[in-house]
C-alpha cells in the first residue's frame, strides 16, 4: 500500500509539472525558436534594423545568411539572431546579434552585435 501511495504521488507531481502543450515544450515566456513564416517576419525586423542603423552612423551590414532566430516576450521581445553578415568591404562574418524591442519607448530598439574577435557594439534607434 505504502508503494501504491508513492506510485501515486509521483505521477501527480509529474502531471503537475508538465507544461500545459506537454513535455518538452517551451515556456512560455521562454525563447521559441522560429521557423517557416515567423523566420521570415524576423528577417525582416533584423533587416530594417540594419537599413535603420546604415542610414546613421553604421554599423553597415547587409544580411548574408540567417542561421537561426529565436524569440522571447520580455519588457517587449527579444530577438536573437546567428547570422552571417556582410560589411561594405564584402568581409563575411558570422555574428550573434539581438534585437530588443521595446517600441513604446523613444529610441527604444536596441541592436547588439556580438562578433568574433570585435568589441560588442550596441545600438539604438527608434522604431
Amino acid at each position: 500500500m505504502f508503494v501504491a501511495k508513492i506510485l501515486l504521488l509521483c505521477t501527480a507531481c509529474v502531471l503537475v509539472s508538465a507544461t500545459p502543450l506537454g513535455f518538452g515544450a517551451p515556456r512560455i515566456g521562454g525563447p521559441r525558436t522560429l521557423e517557416g513564416e515567423d523566420l521570415v517576419k524576423a528577417q525582416e525586423v533584423l533587416q530594417a534594423s540594419l537599413t535603420k542603423l546604415d542610414d546613421g552612423e553604421g554599423p553597415h551590414y547587409r544580411i548574408s545568411k540567417i542561421r537561426s532566430a529565436s524569440t522571447q516576450v520580455v519588457s517587449g521581445f527579444l530577438n536573437t539572431y546567428s547570422v552571417e553578415l556582410t560589411d561594405n568591404f564584402g568581409a563575411t562574418k558570422v555574428c550573434d546579434v539581438e534585437i530588443w524591442s521595446q517600441s513604446w519607448l523613444p529610441n527604444g530598439i536596441q541592436v547588439t552585435f556580438d562578433c568574433p574577435n570585435e568589441p560588442k557594439l550596441v545600438k539604438k534607434h527608434s522604431a
